[in-house]
């Protein structure tokens, strides 16, 4: 029996995937905490919400289909029989 642990094929691309993944969040939250950041500073009125709370739900939005993309790409096979990657 062999007791040495076997990853999935894929997995250097998964861990790798992961840290895009991770990279790409810290940079649309830190890109949206700058702005309000900037609009505090500058006076922080009704329309400056309005502006960041947009914002927060479109980086969201592209996140979460960047996710979704990345998983998919990871599970699904390619033709050749491997997956996607």
């Amino acid at each position: 029996m062999n007791d040495k642990p076997k990853l999935p094929p894929n997995f250097k691309d998964t861990v790798e995937d992961t840290r895009d993944l991770i990279n790409s969040l810290i940079t649309r939250v830190a890109g949206v905490a700058g702005d309000a950041g900037k609009r505090w500073l500058d006076g922080f009125e009704r329309d400056d919400v309005q502006a960041v709370s947009k914002e927060i739900g479109n980086q969201l939005d592209e996140y979460v289909l960047q996710v979704w993309e990345v998983a998919e790409k990871n599970v699904k096979p390619s033709k050749d029989g491997g997956t996607n990657g």
